[in-house]
């Protein structure tokens, strides 16, 4: 066997309307002898068609536009833009899908300068169907879109629009986790744009030690610009999975019976996520139950997936079953099947973030309150099996994401219209008495998930630990000195 390259149909090439030499001259002067050295770099500046929709992120809280967003195509194009950036005075945010909650992937300010990496999306099968090498803007459902093709898996997040890089190396929950490790299990290599232009492979000897622990679980963009990564793949399995919808009211019940369930069994193949959101009629709202078991090769558990599922049903007065069982039930199918959330819409958005051991009658209290406005929603994410240290895996050595402990994290996520300033008043006030519940009730656990998180002071210890934070500080010296990549990195300042 060769090695398969993805076609066309999942590129996306730079949009059109990229500046002149004279818009740039007139916009953005300071990038003009950039434009000069490497005039097929694509440049957008404030007089680009459509520079504000370019530039749009998920948060509508965030309405300033950069000087200006630069869109390379290869490895040598960020290359010379990071060196360029880098000895100009000028500041840089890394975009690779703009879903970021910390809206780290925009930059803000006159001085900053978007590197914007949508278009650089190849994506390579390699011939022993063991490891896929992926560009820095490849989204989650684009590559797994590519393995199914051909059989073949690998964890991406629940959402077919985010970048895969963002999400792999900021933890990275799915549906597989509990077979597969979580997305930064998964990443067995890559290469790394550094602030002077120097491109750092973790396979070459003189590689930084810490550069490939970092990229598992650091946050993408801490020293650098990802350029690639080389993602482990997995056989495909059938599943059986699909949504099932709750009564919200119902959730203390659900998931005190949810705790007695994963007491008794709690497969691998198993994944229970879940969410909180509003139905779609403006009725009230639901727990959205995402039910999804991995099938084994010769589908002899079959069966007990389906009593796994049944006891699940009988959990509450189901509003509806979607989970469904047949030769095309993929986990890409499955992706395709969950409703989400309309992304780049004008919302502004309130973040929190907590984990916790599990499921409770007293936890399901408390996120059992009727959400403050119609896109208001909360998402759990379980983390066990292959994941955490209940497989037996060491993982402390070899990747810097810190909760290893089986948990369920949440992203309590409140938002509103920029214009109504009383549901977001409403909004914060929800998410902030969530949170409070959780922490006074004893429930929460000390580790956030930095891809839930809105970057805030001496957040980086908990995102890393006491030793993690040491340690990323030191590579942070090494490899970032001139903290370029500030934008990407958490607090891990003394405090």
């Amino acid at each position: 066997m060769t090695s398969i390259t993805a076609g066309p149909e999942y590129h996306s090439p730079p949009p059109p309307g990229a500046s002149s030499t004279a818009a740039i001259e007139q916009d953005a002067p300071a990038l003009l002898d950039l434009h000069r050295q490497v005039p097929n770099l694509h440049i957008y500046t404030a007089t680009s068609p459509d520079f504000d929709i370019l530039n749009r992120v998920n948060d509508r809280s965030i309405t300033t536009l950069p000087l200006a967003t630069v869109r390379p195509t290869d490895e040598a194009q960020i290359a010379a833009a990071v060196c360029y950036i880098s000895q100009n005075g000028l500041t840089l945010a890394i975009r690779n899908s703009g879903v970021d909650q910390g809206g780290r992937s925009r930059a803000h300010g006159p001085k900053d300068v978007s590197l914007d990496v949508r278009s650089m999306n190849k994506m390579v099968l390699s011939a022993d169907r063991r490891t896929v090498t992926i560009d820095g803007g490849v989204t989650g459902g684009n590559l797994l879109r590519f393995l199914d093709t051909h059989g073949l898996t690998t964890p991406t997040a629940f959402s077919t629009t985010v970048g895969y890089v963002g999400w792999a190396c900021g933890g990275g929950y799915s549906s597989l986790n509990g077979i597969m490790g979580m997305g930064v299990d998964n990443i067995l290599g890559g290469r790394v744009v550094l602030a002077d232009g120097r491109v750092m492979d973790t396979d070459d000897a003189d590689c930084d030690p810490d550069l490939l622990w970092t990229l598992r679980g650091g946050g993408a963009g801490i020293v650098g610009v990802v350029s690639c990564l080389r993602v482990r793949v997995h056989r495909r399995p059938d599943c059986l999975a699909g949504l099932i919808l709750f009564p919200l009211e119902e959730t203390p019940q659900i998931a005190q019976k949810l705790n007695e369930l994963y007491a008794w069994k709690k497969p691998p193949k198993f994944a229970g996520d879940a969410a909180v959101m509003n139905r779609a009629e403006g009725d009230g709202a639901w727990l959205s139950y995402l039910f999804h078991w991995s099938l084994e090769e010769d589908r002899s558990d079959l069966d007990e997936a389906k009593d796994y599922l049944e006891r699940v049903l009988n959990m509450g007065s189901v509003i509806m079953n979607a989970v469904t069982e047949s030769e095309k039930a993929t986990p890409y199918a499955f992706l395709l099947s969950i409703p989400m959330p309309v992304l780049y819409a004008d919302l502004v958005y309130h973040k929190r973030t907590i984990s916790v051991p599990g499921w409770s009658e007293e936890l399901g209290r408390i996120i059992s309150e009727p959400l403050p406005t119609p896109t208001s929603m909360i998402i759990m994410h379980d983390s066990h099996g292959a994941g955490t240290r209940a497989s037996g895996a060491a993982f402390e050595e070899n990747a810097a994401f810190q909760n290893r402990e089986p948990h369920l994290m949440f992203g309590i996520f409140p938002s509103a219209h920029p214009d109504d300033e009383e549901g977001m008043k409403k909004g914060r006030a929800w998410a902030d008495r969530l949170f409070d519940g959780v922490t006074k009730a004893g429930l929460a656990m000390p580790s956030h998930y930095i891809n839930f998180s809105t970057p805030a002071k001496g957040d980086g210890l908990g995102y890393y630990g006491r030793e993690g934070i040491v340690r990323i500080r030191a590579v942070k010296r090494r490899l970032d000195p001139s903290n370029l990549f500030a934008k990407s990195t958490p607090d891990i300042a003394e405090i």
